[in-house]
């Protein structure tokens, strides 16, 4: 109890801390006429259904490692929405987003344990692919600004990324998910009610998810496709403001503010991490601190239209599994249909 009331402090403050850089930076780089000019474009509108269409990439991506017979589309692009939605705009940030993302699976027909295994073996090719979009990132930035420290900055990032990437990879494959599935046995010798999921063999299903190699190599490809409109993201905005730029540049804003945020998992939403990133690499660039900002904001509010509504949605088929479960118990999370 203490631990949890420890952790959620620490939560708020992160967020809260968060919040105030972003409300000093909003403060002092933007005039009324910047968000007279933001407020009176089609960048949101057109950002977020580009992001909308990257989700959907995803989702499409997450469902090709899962083998046959698998659900349709909707329940892996549900569930990458109501992902997003609750890491972007909840205190609980990416972790509590992963198991949105598995119970949205299990309704929509997943069977738990392929949703645990398969949504972990996504996010593993995701980190392999954000490495590679980052290091497309920094080659612009280089060729762009080539100067020796830019280029051990690169360096030592990319090093630390493919570290962390090796890390979590040798924990699955040395067998982290052996210890759930002995956990599990042990707790349903006390809770009987658990005796299904000793069954699960998540170990053994995340590495047979690895011997799908194409899958694997296909879905990293698709991963990789949807970081780069991640960077049509950029281009958008900053047409939208009357600022145009390269392609070039716009790849470097996106993977290296890309790379920040997910560096700042463990501040709610990336919540002033993000902001602080756009403004630093724009500024290397040569764009000026209010269209970072800008930017910045825009990413925000795309967050807000498009997360606003995956939160309801989740609400909603949590309500509707409820109203199911009552008039049919059932073992099983979902029937396979929304």
């Amino acid at each position: 109890m203490i631990k949890r009331r420890v952790g959620s402090l620490a939560r708020t403050a992160l967020l809260l801390a968060g919040l105030a850089i972003v409300a000093a930076l909003s403060w002092y780089e933007l005039g009324k006429a910047d968000l007279a000019l933001l407020f009176g474009s089609w960048a949101v509108p057109a950002v977020a259904l580009l992001h909308l269409a990257e989700e959907a990439g995803c989702g499409y991506a997450w469902r090709n490692i899962v083998p046959p017979p698998r659900p349709g589309p909707l329940p892996f692009f549900v569930a990458r929405l109501v992902r997003a939605s609750v890491a972007s705009l909840t205190p609980v940030s990416g972790i509590g987003g992963a198991l949105a993302a598995t119970r949205i699976a299990a309704l929509g027909g997943l069977q738990v344990e392929v949703a645990i295994t398969s949504l972990v073996f996504d996010a593993t090719i995701e980190m392999v692919t954000q490495v590679v979009f980052t290091a497309l990132g920094f080659a612009a930035l280089i060729i762009s600004v080539p100067q020796w420290p830019m280029l051990v900055w690169a360096a030592s990032s990319l090093a630390l990324a493919v570290a962390a990437v090796g890390c979590f990879v040798a924990v699955q494959r040395l067998g982290v998910f052996r210890l759930v599935d002995a956990g599990l046995r042990r707790l349903a010798k006390h809770w009987p009610r658990l005796l299904p999921s000793t069954e699960a063999q998540l170990h053994d299903r995340l590495m047979l998810l690895y011997r799908r190699r194409a899958a694997a190599f296909g879905s990293g490809c698709i991963h990789l496709g949807c970081w780069l409109l991640g960077a049509g993201e950029i281009w958008l905005t900053l047409s939208a403001l009357g600022t145009r730029n390269s392609l070039e540049n716009c790849l470097i804003i996106e993977s290296l503010g890309m790379a920040a945020r997910s560096a700042g998992f463990f501040v709610p939403g990336a919540l002033g991490v993000q902001e602080i990133a756009l403004v630093a690499v724009s500024e290397l660039i040569g764009l000026p601190p209010q269209t970072a900002m800008l930017i910045a904001i825009v990413k925000r509010l795309r967050d807000v239209v498009l997360g606003v509504p995956g939160l309801i949605l989740w609400r909603w088929m949590e309500g509707r599994f409820s109203q199911r479960r009552d008039l049919a118990p059932e073992e099983l999370a979902g029937d396979g249909s929304f």
